[in-house]
């Protein structure tokens, strides 16, 4: 079972960066020379113990209902067919993607996911499809994820070109360019969005909600999770520390 904290809590009014497994460790040295630096700070500085004090009861608190709320959607995530995958579909390695195909930033951040599977190709890419951006566009009776989502789930060789003119395409999708899309696929039914596809992207937009999460792209590779844009050399390196790859 893959296990994830989010990786930004904030404490007394501290921002602290958190990066753990979710069960016990023996502390490192750099994190005993930490504590015992918190130590310090806190008693030449009294009047933090308290705030502090029930900053961290709060955050444990949360990270208990958030590693339950994971536990409960596992799953979802990691052992099911409906999400479309790029990569090798029986690669070791899961990396959980929530993307959005109008969103800019997870435009930027495919081709650096492609150099990731190309270095490595034991890593595969989950994509959670969640649409914040828009629903469907006007005029359309499908959106970028509903037309991806049924053409995964009826012809997967279809699926790959789709997934790389949806990334290509600057700015909002529209109902124009979404038929130019299914067209090229030569596949008009999916001019209108299946009822298993909608209901696909809801439980994705719940589990997205549920993790706290605001914004996408938001990336779980290992314990960690990443929101936001992440260029290649980061995402090299936290894969290759998070799956020990060399």
């Amino acid at each position: 079972m893959k296990n994830f904290l989010l990786t930004l809590c904030t404490i007394g009014g501290l921002q602290l960066s958190i990066a753990s497994p979710l069960q016990a460790q023996s502390l490192t040295v750099q994190q005993q020379r930490e504590l015992s630096e918190i130590n310090t700070m806190l008693s030449a500085n009294p009047m933090l113990i308290n705030s502090m004090h029930q900053g961290l009861n709060n955050y444990l608190v949360q990270r208990t209902e958030k590693n339950a709320f994971l536990a409960e959607n596992q799953d979802w995530l990691f052992n099911n067919s409906v999400h479309p995958v790029t990569g090798d579909a029986n690669a070791a390695h899961q990396i959980i993607v929530f993307t959005d195909y109008d969103c800019p930033f997870c435009k930027r951040l495919e081709p650096e996911l492609e150099k990731l599977i190309e270095k490595h190709p034991t890593i595969q890419v989950i994509n959670i499809l969640v649409p914040l951006r828009q629903q469907k566009p006007a005029g359309a009776r499908t959106s970028s994820a509903l037309l991806a989502l049924d053409l995964w789930l009826s012809d997967k060789t279809q699926f790959g070109q789709a997934h790389q003119l949806l990334m290509k395409k600057s700015g909002l999708h529209t109902a124009e360019s979404l038929r130019h899309i299914i067209t090229s696929t030569g596949n008009d039914a999916w001019l209108t969005a299946s009822a298993e596809s909608q209901q696909i992207v809801e439980r994705n937009m719940a589990v997205f909600t549920g993790f706290g999460l605001r914004g996408t792209p938001a990336i779980m590779i290992g314990e960690q999770v990443i929101p936001g844009f992440v260029p290649y050399p980061k995402l090299l390196e936290v894969a290759e520390h998070e799956f020990t790859l060399r």
